[in-house]
């Protein structure tokens, strides 16, 4: 994580976020109770989605992530080889049809 990123919001945002709750409940009580479901689902409900979602983020984490770093790496290389072949920067149609990914337009 860079050193500029923070990671708590300001009053400012926590407060907007706070009154776009409020009036989101008040203008649909219906979907904000249909929102809450976890809360409705008991002690062992809740461990079972609490551990479903650090699962999926975890997956997220260790799989989902690196493949995206190697796709956007894989594709600046070939941004790059294009660009010393063309003597120019490659359009999209141009770097997808190097990567070998079908472009329907």
């Amino acid at each position: 994580m860079p050193p500029t990123a923070r990671i708590r919001p300001t009053r400012d945002e926590a407060l907007l976020q706070s009154a776009l709750v409020f009036v989101g409940t008040a203008a649909f009580p219906r979907l904000a109770h249909w929102l809450r479901w976890p809360t409705r689902l008991g002690p062992r409900g809740f461990i079972a989605y609490v551990a479903f979602n650090t699962l999926v983020l975890f997956a997220v984490r260790t799989w989902l992530v690196p493949y995206l770093e190697r796709m956007a790496a894989e594709r600046e290389r070939a941004v790059q080889k294009l660009r010393e072949q063309l003597g120019r920067d490659p359009n999209e149609d141009e770097v997808l049809a190097h990567l070998g990914i079908g472009c329907d337009r």
